[in-house]
C-alpha cells in the first residue's frame, strides 16, 4: 500500500484530529519518563507550589508569560499569566496522594473552555535512579487531549532536568 503525504502541515493536523475524533472515548496520555531522584524528591516536585513554578508550562508559552502555582483546597491550583492577566488555570485536587502513587480530579480552564479530567502519577525505582510514569484520562475533547498531551511532553521534559541538576530554571 502506498502512503501519501497532505499537501501542507494544516493538512496533516486535520487528518489527525480526525483520526482522534473518530476515537475519542479512548484517549490518554502515557509517559514514562527516567529522573535522577529519589522518590520523596519526585513527590516533592509534583505537590509543592514552588517546584511546579520551576517545571509546568503551558502550551504555546511565551518568554514573557509566567507560570504561577499555589496551594489550593486539597491540592494546588497553576495560572498562565500573559501580559498581567490570567490566560490558563489548572488545578489539581488530590483523590489521593502517597509519595509514590498519586491521582488528581484535575480541572482545565482557558478562555471560555472548562473541563476535568483525571491525573494519575507513579513514581518507581529507588535512591537516585527513578521512572516517573504519568497517565491522564478523561478528556472532554480532542482538543483538551491535544493541548494536555503539549503540556506534559514539556513540562516533563523540564521537571526530569530540573531534578537531574537540582536547580531551578
Amino acid at each position: 500500500m502506498i502512503e501519501t503525504l497532505p499537501a501542507s502541515p494544516q493538512a496533516a493536523q486535520e487528518i489527525e484530529h480526525r483520526a482522534l475524533r473518530a476515537h475519542s472515548s479512548d484517549l490518554s496520555i502515557v509517559l514514562s519518563v527516567p529522573v535522577q531522584a529519589d522518590a520523596r524528591r519526585i513527590s516533592q516536585a509534583l505537590t509543592m507550589p514552588e517546584y511546579l513554578e520551576a517545571w509546568m508550562s503551558m502550551p504555546n508559552q511565551q518568554k514573557e508569560s509566567a507560570v504561577v502555582a499555589a496551594s489550593h483546597d486539597n491540592g494546588y491550583r497553576v495560572d498562565h499569566f500573559l501580559s498581567g492577566r490570567v490566560v490558563a488555570s489548572l488545578t489539581g485536587s488530590f483523590l489521593f496522594c502517597h509519595q509514590r502513587k498519586m491521582r488528581l480530579l484535575w480541572r482545565t480552564v482557558r478562555s471560555a473552555d472548562s473541563s476535568e479530567s483525571v491525573v494519575d502519577f507513579r513514581v518507581r525505582g529507588n535512591f537516585a535512579s527513578s521512572v516517573l510514569e504519568l497517565r491522564h484520562t478523561a478528556f472532554a475533547s480532542v482538543h483538551d487531549f491535544l493541548w494536555h498531551k503539549q503540556l506534559w511532553y514539556v513540562s516533563l521534559d523540564k521537571l526530569t532536568a530540573l531534578l537531574c541538576t537540582g536547580t531551578a530554571y
